[in-house]
């Protein structure tokens, strides 16, 4: 229970800090009053994440917002926003006689009154929205400079997370499936950020599994790589990732399976979640491709998920088999080894091994493994 009680508060504190800056703050507040005023209780929630995950705004800030309509607030909100409704629809506002509720026009009274709420209701959070989001934008930039904010980041962290951004917007027009999975895959697998900040800018890299080219495309708007080799045998997503980095001149992805070609000569090679889909036997014979292919001193990663691990490793299990039986990863089974026995592996081919957890709430029980080869005597 404490383990998940801390994966729930690191939930929250990951939510909380998303999309803090000045201007997405108020864009979030003036959507948040505008879905708050409309007559859609019920699904104002629903509205608010489909809103935050589309738009990229802070969903509880938004949430908030939206709570303008509270029970105290609904008839005051309702009595305005039909007047305004009316105003807008009609050039008049609201009238009603005894006769508006009659048997017979009752009906018509209440979808009229519906529209003219959902109408008036937009225009009336969306004034409340502009002023108080107007307010919270001057106050958050007007902030002083010595004053520590939610979204600060070191200029290092700061010039990563664009480089993630335009990785991510390189996908903005592929296919709904993968243009989301890429952009919640940037955004919450730490292996991009972590990659970008290990990999050094003059190596050379092959990524054997890249999938969508993800990773090459992401060190290569970080400034990491000389050229950036990738290899898949699932040629739609080989396609996908041609496209989105068909502007980046160090980027080559082919499709290619990697047992059958060999591993290119380079620097630094990537198993990126690759290895638990083939037999220990396989997984054997590929390390030792990659041994031979890497330069002297040149770096191995690693990521694989700990098959010991418990609570939240298990899910990342579970759902890595589901992918494979839904067919987004394309693989024979999922075979998860223990850590100590492929390090083990790995240490009889020459590497030096390391291992560090490179888990998060979306991704627990990871596992990078930094694998350097000796240098030439």
């Amino acid at each position: 229970m404490s383990g998940l009680r801390a994966r729930v508060h690191e939930l929250g504190r990951l939510i909380l800090s998303q999309h803090r800056s000045p201007g997405r703050v108020a864009w979030a507040l003036l959507l948040g009053f505008v879905v708050g005023c409309t007559p859609t209780f019920g699904v104002q929630i629903l509205i608010c994440m489909l809103l935050a995950a589309v738009l990229r705004l802070n969903l509880p800030i938004m949430y908030a917002a939206a709570n303008v309509s509270i029970p105290p607030m609904v008839p005051l909100i309702g009595f305005a926003s039909v007047h305004l409704g009316e105003r807008v629809r009609l050039g008049h506002f609201a009238e009603l006689s005894q006769s508006d509720f009659a048997a017979d026009r009752l009906h018509g009274t209440v979808v009229r009154f519906f529209w003219a709420w959902l109408v008036g209701g937009v225009v009336l959070g969306a004034a409340i929205g502009v002023v108080v989001g107007g307010l919270c934008y001057l106050w958050l930039r007007r902030r002083p400079p010595g004053e520590p904010s939610a979204s600060d980041d070191s200029a290092p962290r700061a010039a990563l997370t664009q480089a993630i951004e335009r990785a991510t917007a390189r996908f903005a027009q592929a296919h709904p499936r993968y243009k989301y999975y890429a952009r919640y895959k940037y955004r919450l697998d730490p292996v991009y950020r972590a990659l970008c900040e290990r990999v050094p800018p003059s190596a050379e890299l092959v990524d054997l599994g890249c999938g969508l080219g993800m990773l090459p495309i992401a060190l290569a708007e970080a400034g990491r790589g000389t050229r950036l080799y990738g290899l898949d045998w699932d040629a739609d997503k080989i396609a996908v990732g041609q496209r989105a980095a068909s502007s980046l001149p160090t980027v080559e992805l082919h499709r290619q399976d990697i047992h059958q070609s060999g591993v290119p000569e380079a620097d630094v090679v990537t198993l990126i979640d690759v290895l638990h889909y083939y037999p220990a036997t396989e997984q054997d014979a590929l390390l030792a491709q990659v041994a031979r292919a890497l330069r002297p001193g040149g770096l191995l990663f690693i990521r694989e998920t700990d098959p010991a691990g418990q609570g939240g490793a298990g899910l990342t299990r579970f759902i890595e088999r589901a992918m494979v039986r839904l067919g987004w990863n394309v693989g024979p089974a999922v075979r998860y080894r223990p850590l100590d026995e492929l390090a083990a592996v790995l240490s009889a081919l020459g590497f030096a091994v390391t291992m560090a957890e490179l888990s998060a709430t979306t991704h627990p029980g990871n596992v990078l493994l930094t694998c350097r080869k000796p240098p030439a005597p």
